[in-house]
């Protein structure tokens, strides 16, 4: 698995969840799962391509924009994919909360 970020897939049959941490999927869903990921399964080099053998697969599905689990029998595998840095999230504007009086006097 070594040089790539991630792995991607495609849903080959509808699959419909059965826990809240699943990912439904539609056929020809594309999904990516991250080396990290299926190295935290303990899945070796190489067994990435097969996605049957690895049993439930954590990853993201690009047409719903959700992550979760998905069988691993469900999907086929593509091959290694980049996977965009998540950036930092914007942040609104927040007021400061008034600082503690601490009994000193203010400078």
């Amino acid at each position: 698995m070594a040089g790539a970020e991630g792995f991607q897939y495609r849903a080959l049959y509808p699959f419909r969840r059965e826990r809240p941490e699943d990912l439904e999927l539609l056929p020809g869903d594309m999904l990516v799962v991250s080396r990290a990921a299926l190295q935290a399964l303990g899945v070796s080099e190489g067994g990435e391509r097969c996605p049957q053998s690895v049993g439930w697969m954590p990853g993201f599905n690009e047409r719903t924009r959700q992550r979760g689990d998905f069988p691993g029998t469900y999907v086929e595998f593509l091959g290694p994919v980049a996977l965009a840095r998540p950036g930092p999230r914007p942040r609104g504007p927040r007021p400061l909360p008034a600082r503690p009086h601490d009994g000193a006097p203010e400078p």
